[in-house]
């Protein structure tokens, strides 16, 4: 850190801050948008994993097993009436 303002102080020194002051811009902004971007992948990938693991766990259902549906048909008396 002590450096980097020593780096800073020079450059205004020398008269370029400016300059030297959109590069550390730059080079900052586009460090904060791949980690923000690596970490947003990572994200996802953990939750899918997690989604799988409790899904082969059998956990995490949300439907109510009732059987295998029938296909007869019904018989040649009306119960309606």
């Amino acid at each position: 850190m002590i450096v980097l303002l020593f780096l800073l102080l020079l450059a205004a020194l020398a008269g370029v801050l400016g300059l030297v002051l959109k590069i550390t811009l730059v080079i900052v902004l586009t460090a904060i948008l791949s980690l923000t971007t690596l970490v947003a992948i990572a994200w996802l990938a953990w939750r899918h994993q997690w989604r799988k693991f409790q899904r082969a766990a059998g956990r995490g259902q949300t439907t109510i097993d009732v059987g295998r549906p029938s296909r007869d048909l019904p018989g040649p008396r009306d119960d309606r009436y």
